[in-house]
């Protein structure tokens, strides 16, 4: 999947306020900043997904990185599918072409187990996508940077009373 970055402008005020907390706390600031961020795209995404199970529904998943010193973002936010429980949720997203499944066993004599019936190879006929995270984030990213922007600003004022204390 493509990888989507927004930079925001005007937040010099913001940056030096999380640089003056320590890296520890800056971390901490838009770590839940991120988190909270991602919440309006999680659950649209969830309500765009297939309803058979819900394991789909469980699976889709934020995790906030730390950044790298090769890049100059200090944290990056993933939203996608669990690899356990939601592993074709990435098919689903996507879509599939048409091609051609053979068992792996072909030599051992063990056919695939296709329903009732088995084969040594199968025809499959590809499934179209269902863009859940795409156009979920689509829809609601203006709402998650106005998140975004309001959660670390108020973040770094808590944070900044936890270092500091109240008269500072």
């Amino acid at each position: 999947m493509p990888l989507t970055t927004y930079k925001t402008s005007g937040t010099k005020q913001l940056e030096r306020a999380i640089s003056e907390l320590g890296k520890q706390s800056g971390f901490k600031v838009i770590t839940g900043a991120l988190r909270d961020a991602a919440k309006p795209i999680v659950s649209e995404a969830r309500s765009l997904a297939p309803k058979k199970s819900g394991a789909l529904r469980k699976g889709i998943k934020t995790q906030v990185f730390r950044g790298s010193g090769k890049s100059d973002s200090v944290a990056t936010l993933h939203i996608g599918f669990n690899r356990r429980t939601a592993w074709y949720g990435q098919i689903l997203e996507r879509g599939a072409k048409k091609h051609k499944i053979t068992s792996s066993n072909k030599r051992a004599g063990k056919p695939l187990k296709i329903g009732d019936g088995y084969a040594y190879e199968v025809n499959h006929p590809g499934t179209r996508s269902i863009p859940m995270l795409k156009s979920s984030f689509n829809s609601k990213y203006k709402e998650s940077l106005k998140i975004l922007t309001t959660r670390l600003r108020q973040r770094v004022i808590l944070e900044a009373i936890k270092k500091y204390g109240k008269g500072a």
